[in-house]
């Protein structure tokens, strides 16, 4: 098995945390003292050697990507460390990472996933990848859907359809749902969340490309004839000339060889502060408190900080983030709109981006 590590978003959700130059994959926030990138790659460790890891994240974290990898697996070939010059979202990352692997392993299954996800139970993990690759086999790509335990209405979903000898074709993808949408996914056995893993072997991802994404594919096949894909001036003139998009829209919702594997592995892509309150150990009181805090009658909610004194009395459902410069105070059940928050901030060329 191959892997592909996608570490190139800037989890602005997480603000005032997770920031640009400090996104959170790079951030303690999971249940170890690493970096969420860092428990990404060694969840594969009994998986995929370190020789067939392929990362992609942006230049300019450069050196955080090089220092943590090397930390975690002390012999990874650093020239499979893939730096973007900008952010053209996940599609162009994976063609990159796919055209990198050599044809020797042009049938070996190759999975993709996020660096900035947690996951709990990695023996369902692991062994939900080992049943991937049964299907990866037979030409599919696969995904791999959460088992709602709420309605959720910030995941996308995957609506399961034709059962496969592992899982089912997948019959359709759905973008984020209402709340009362949501509630109905929750009863029916249909629905999983989208966990944004995938999985297929070198040559079906290139069909695929070839077939829904063709223009994408020219341009990286056309640099790569007249130069080399590890060079970085040819990088950079390939993402000067492709446009940002998703392996979801340029493959995914197109293609017919789709299969999605149900799957209970404790998993949350840690996508709000919200979320993040979820899956972390509370107080007695439902309380996440991290740093110089003391609280007082509060109930239900985050609290977070670096360095100064955050006290809190006779509050409940709030999340409140202090850091060097900039301190988040936010009712729990809007934490999803700090991202609009942040596109202010970058609109008006605040330093606090």
């Amino acid at each position: 098995m191959i892997a592909i590590i996608l570490a190139g978003g800037t989890g602005t959700r997480l603000w005032p945390y997770s920031r640009n130059m400090t996104p959170k994959q790079f951030l303690n926030l999971g249940s170890s003292q690493e970096s969420l990138f860092q428990e990404t790659s060694k969840r594969l460790d009994s998986l995929v050697p370190p020789e067939q890891i392929y990362i992609v994240g942006g230049d300019a974290h450069k050196d955080q990507l090089r220092q943590q990898i090397l930390q975690i697996f002390p012999d990874f070939p650093i020239d499979q460390l893939l730096l973007e010059p900008v952010g053209r979202n996940t599609a162009p990352a994976i063609l990159w990472s796919i055209l990198r692997i050599p044809e020797s392993n042009r049938n070996d299954s190759v999975v993709v996933l996020a660096s900035d996800h947690l996951i709990k139970n990695l023996h369902s993990f692991t062994h939900a990848l080992k049943l991937g690759e049964r299907l990866a086999s037979s030409g599919y790509i696969v995904t791999f859907g959460i088992k709602p335990d709420r309605a959720e209405t910030g995941y996308g979903y995957i609506k399961s359809g034709e059962p496969l000898e592992v899982g089912f074709k997948v019959e359709e993808f759905v973008e984020k749902p209402d709340q009362s949408t949501a509630e109905q996914y929750l009863e029916s056995s249909d629905y999983t969340w989208n966990a944004s893993i995938f999985m297929a072997t070198t040559e079906t991802w290139l069909q695929e490309f070839r077939k829904h994404a063709p223009e994408l594919l020219d341009v990286f096949e056309k640099e790569a004839s007249a130069g080399d894909l590890s060079d970085k001036e040819q990088i950079r003139k390939i993402y000067n000339s492709v446009s940002a998009d998703s392996i979801d829209y340029a493959l995914l919702e197109k293609s017919d060889r789709v299969a999605v594997i149900p799957v209970d592995m404790e998993w949350t892509d840690l996508g709000s502060w919200e979320s993040l309150h979820k899956v972390s150990d509370k107080d007695n009181e439902g309380n996440v408190l991290r740093g110089n805090v003391i609280s007082q009658d509060t109930k239900n909610s985050l609290i977070f900080s670096e360095k100064k004194l955050v006290a809190s009395i006779g509050v409940e459902n709030l999340i409140i983030v202090e850091t060097d410069d900039a301190l988040l105070v936010c009712n729990m059940n809007r934490s999803q709109e700090v991202k609009k928050l942040v596109e202010t901030l970058k609109r008006e060329e605040r330093n606090e981006y």
